[in-house]
Parts: structure tokens; sequence; C-alpha cells
């Protein structure tokens, strides 16, 4: 069931259109991607439809892939994610696709579950004319983490629909990150993650979703 937040949010981002894009995170680092590896086709392309990539391609569970944590963020201070630049030092490109909306989520239950730290409705990518793909240089968007989060590893989770596109598809990355601070809350009054554009039970089915800019 999609909470009162997503209730709300919906009308922006449902509708029978086409979306397609590439887009990945730089921060914080991927799973299985290192921060001097291209930005390949895998880290950039979208979740597969029929949902079987679902959570985070399955590298969270994917054996030979380092769960180590790749940044620690202290709950109730301002964090960042930054999506990778179009052409960014080689790394590959950003096909922005008229922007769209993005979540910043975390999972405390190697991703069954996922709670949205903050909606980014429009502007993310930022500064992304319609129609075109170029995004402005400045990709980084600052987050809360709340005070009560629970210490210790957590999944983070980047997750993005675009704008416009040949296609209906949800993009998501997702890393590990380690909580510090004395909170104990898996965060279950927060609302749940948008999930849409894939063949998931109780989801918004493929081929349903778009995103304002």
């Amino acid at each position: 069931m999609h909470s009162m937040h997503w209730v709300i949010a919906l009308p922006l981002l449902c509708f029978i259109f086409g979306v397609m894009g590439h887009a990945r995170i730089k921060h914080p680092r991927p799973l299985a991607a290192s921060d001097d590896s291209p930005a390949g086709n895998y880290y950039n392309a979208p979740l597969r439809p029929d949902g079987s990539e679902f959570p985070c391609k399955g590298l969270h569970k994917k054996a030979g892939v380092n769960k180590n944590p790749t940044e620690t963020w202290r709950a109730g201070e301002m964090t960042r994610f930054e999506i990778l630049g179009h052409g960014s030092s080689g790394e590959g490109s950003l096909a922005a696709h008229s922007g769209g909306s993005c979540q910043a989520s975390l999972s405390f239950d190697n991703g069954e579950t996922w709670k949205v730290l903050h909606t980014f409705i429009g502007g993310c990518p930022r500064g992304v004319r319609l129609g075109s793909n170029i995004a402005d240089k400045n990709q980084t968007f600052p987050f809360m983490v709340p005070a009560n989060t629970k210490a210790g590893i957590a999944l983070f989770s980047w997750s993005w629909i675009a704008v416009t596109g040949n296609r209906n598809e949800m993009y998501q990355n997702c890393a590990v990150v380690e909580i510090t601070g004395s909170g104990t809350s898996t965060l279950y009054d927060l609302p749940d993650m948008f999930v849409g554009d894939m063949t998931l039970p109780g989801q918004i089915g493929a081929g349903q979703c778009r995103s304002y800019s």
C-alpha cells in the first residue's frame, strides 16, 4: 500500500507516458562500482521492467560484491547524494531526459523495506530544459538523516523517474552506508519508497509513470 505521502505525490508521477534515460549516482559510491571505474551501461541502465532487478539490481545479495560501507552519515545531520554529471571526468554521461523526480531512501532489512528520507519532486537532475538531455554541472542534492535513525549499517537507495523518453523505466542505485549516533529507529513512520514502472504486485505497473520536470 502506498503511504499518504505518495497518494499526494502520485498526480505528479503517474500517467501513461514513456520515459527513458541513463543515469547513476557518484556519491555515495554504488554497490560494485569503484571511484575510478567507467559508468558502464549496467550502472546507468534502468531496472528491468519485469521487476527481477528490484531492488538494487540484486547487487546487495550478490556474492563477491563488496558490501562494506562507503560513507558514514551521522543521524541528525545533513548528507547528500550526487548524480554523475554529463561527461564527468570520462566516467560516462548523464542522459537527463528533461529531468525528473528522485527519492533518497534507507533500508535496514537488506532491501526488503525502504523508508524515504527526502523526495525531490521535479528538478532532479537539476537544470534540465524540457526536451534536453543536458543537465547543470551541479548535481549534488542535500537531505537530512533523521536524528532518531538507527545506528549501524544500512542500504541507501537513489531512485529516479524521468520526464521524457522512449519507454517507461525506473532507475535505482544502491550503496552501503554506516549511520552513527544513538538512534534506534528503523524509520517505520516515514513514507514507503515509491516503486513503479515494473511488473510487481501492488505497485504502479510498467508504462504508467512519468514525472514533472
